[in-house]
């Protein structure tokens, strides 16, 4: 809730700067109506599906859900930070920012720390390009099929077999020892005063942030007797491998348009791609994924496609990345490549065509372990417990409930088991099968969007939440919160209230509960709309219940427990009759 604590700075930027002058700076808008329409950034948009309104301050995409306003587009667009975002518009608005000393001194010497980074990148870069030691380096960066463009464009270098070449030119700048030292590009002599280079006789590869700032290098190595053969910048105060992937400045707008993105394990691997017209790809930097890159990902696509070699080890890697997307709700799919080949060899070998006909039959990852899991089951590896086991504390990491009992489901079939001796083995106890199957519930539903709207178009009604306990029936958790700051600000206005959410997915939703909200007359018709609505969620936690009940009497019942069973079945009755005359009283039909 970043937004709260800057009210006042971004009341005075909304008021001096247009969203559809910011909007406009990067794409093509059309008068539509009230408001305006163009392609959306975000997407691969063939039909202008992003509106802009200025009377309402926002923008939103009907088609992939963005939306918000004037800071959350920049945040979006560039991929930047909340405060670097509100950086941005207050010089566009000429607002000066009074920055606390710490935090000023901070940014000043991670400026500096770029600056010398990228300074060392042209030099690398230019000894590549022209220097005469450096032959062998090009001629190997030809023999991997990288152009002179591609050099070029990732300003791709070459650091010679001196001891010092670096700590000399660093010293002719006067750059301080200390600065080059601390972000890793010299290394302090042992017993001896003075420094060497880090990277020696090694191709270069500068790593950029998403600003396409130099954060760090990777060098490897040119000749077969040099171990290990790739080698990385130390973190720093600018470089955090498990923040960082490498390419992600240059391919980003790729990934947005093309609505997925390709994982491979190194710098040439990525080249190749990107050489070959496919640019929806990112590389790992000598490290495993994290929940950090996941995060990072997730901001440009939820589809993931991860590529790594054909061989035992490669598969390991990717099953780990696996638990790592779960975890931010996404479920990636694999490409696995034949045996011994990496996506490098695949383009040289077979071209472009072959590999993005891959990526088009990737399975689901988890649909990769499962099918694993069963040949190690039947050629006698693992015994059937075990590989069921491991199948299923997978898919209780799952978020979706709906991909979640789809795996159910599946691995039931393929192993010979009952649905729900599979969801005990993930909820160890009853109870927990409401996170399992009624957590469908908690998807919002029209009843709930259909609140929020009113409610943001009727601030007056808010009171209705408090009367009717309204945040009691709601289930979806951005729209929960949503509901509560309305509940304890009293007929906020929609500007004051997206001040209080920095997170992009719940400025989505009110941006979209506005714009869809014109066919809601008025405010006599909206009380009764509420009405209905909170009837409509109060049955339907009331039918959640009996679902539960169900499950939990199979369970009793299997367990030959006569006792639950008959106090269940007694539950069940008395929150049917309620059910069903609820239903009787409007005409409607109860079916058990």
């Amino acid at each position: 809730m970043g937004y709260h604590s800057y009210e006042s700075l971004i009341r005075e930027i909304k008021g001096r700067l247009s969203i559809t002058n910011l909007v406009e700076n990067y794409v093509s808008l059309k008068r539509s109506g009230k408001g305006y329409v163009g392609l959306c950034p975000f997407h691969d948009d063939k039909n202008p599906s992003l509106h802009v309104n200025e009377d309402k301050g926002l923008y939103h995409c009907f088609a992939c859900g963005a939306g918000g306003d004037i800071v959350g587009f920049l945040m979006r667009y560039k991929n930047v930070s909340f405060q670097d975002a509100l950086q941005e518009l207050a010089k566009k608005a000429n607002i000066k920012i009074q920055n606390k000393s710490g935090a000023s001194q901070k940014q000043s010497r991670k400026k500096s720390l770029y600056k010398v980074n990228n300074l060392v990148s042209l030099f690398y870069h230019n000894l590549l390009i022209s220097g005469a030691e450096s032959r062998a380096a090009r001629n190997y960066i030809k023999s991997r099929g990288l152009s002179m463009e591609i050099i070029k464009e990732f300003h791709l270098g070459y650091a010679p077999h001196s001891w010092e070449t670096l700590v000399h030119f660093l010293n002719k700048k006067k750059i301080p020892q200390g600065i080059a030292e601390n972000i890793g590009l010299i290394i302090r002599k042992k017993n001896k005063e003075g420094f060497y280079d880090r990277f020696r006789n090694r191709i270069i590869f500068p790593i950029c942030d998403v600003d396409s700032d130099v954060v760090g290098f990777g060098g490897r190595a040119l000749d077969r007797e040099t171990e290990p053969k790739y080698i990385n910048s130390p973190e720093s105060e600018i470089y955090q491998k498990r923040s960082t992937l490498f390419g992600l400045e240059k391919s980003r707008d790729y990934v947005r348009r093309k609505e997925k993105v390709i994982i491979v394990e190194g710098y040439i691997d990525f080249l190749s791609l990107y050489s070959a017209g496919i640019r929806n790809v990112v590389a790992t930097l000598g490290t495993s994924l994290t929940h950090e890159h996941a995060i990072l990902l997730r901001r440009y696509t939820d589809k993931i496609i991860v590529v790594f070699d054909g061989d035992k080890s490669g598969e390991d890697a990717s099953l780990r990345v696996l638990e790592v997307f779960l975890e931010v709700g996404i479920s990636p799919f694999m490409v696995v490549l034949p045996s011994g080949n990496d996506p490098d060899t695949i383009i040289r070998d077979e071209g472009s065509d072959k590999f993005l006909s891959l990526t088009e039959r990737a399975n689901s990852l988890l649909e990769f372990y499962i099918e694993r899991s069963l040949k190690e089951f039947k050629e006698g590896l693992i015994t059937r417990s075990k590989a069921v086991k491991r199948i299923v504390t997978i898919i209780g990491k799952f978020k979706d409930p709906i991909e979640k009992s789809y795996y159910i489901r599946k691995t039931s079939e393929i192993f010979g088991l009952r649905e729900s001796e599979l969801f005990s083995l993930i909820n160890h106890e009853i109870q927990s099968y409401d996170d399992t199957k009624s957590e469908l519930a908690k998807k919002p539903n029209s009843q709930e969007i259909l609140i929020l709207k009113i409610l943001l178009k009727f601030p007056r009604l808010s009171r209705f939440i408090k009367e009717k306990s309204m945040i009691d029936y709601i289930t979806e958790k951005n729209i929960k919160e949503v509901l509560e700051v309305i509940e304890n600000q009293d007929a906020i206005d929609v500007s004051s209230l997206l001040m209080y959410f920095d997170d992009s997915s719940i400025q989505e939703i009110i941006s979209e509960a506005i714009f869809t909200s014109d066919n809601i007359a008025d405010e006599s018709t909206a009380t009764v709309m509420l009405y209905e609505c909170l009837r409509k969620l109060k049955l339907g936690k009331l039918e959640d219940k009996l679902r539960l009940l169900r499950m939990q009497i199979e369970h009793a019942t299997s367990n030959n427990d006569e006792a639950l069973e008959k106090k269940l079945l007694n539950e069940y009755k008395e929150c049917r009759d309620i059910v069903e005359q609820e239903k009787l009283m409007r005409g409607e039909v109860y079916e058990d």
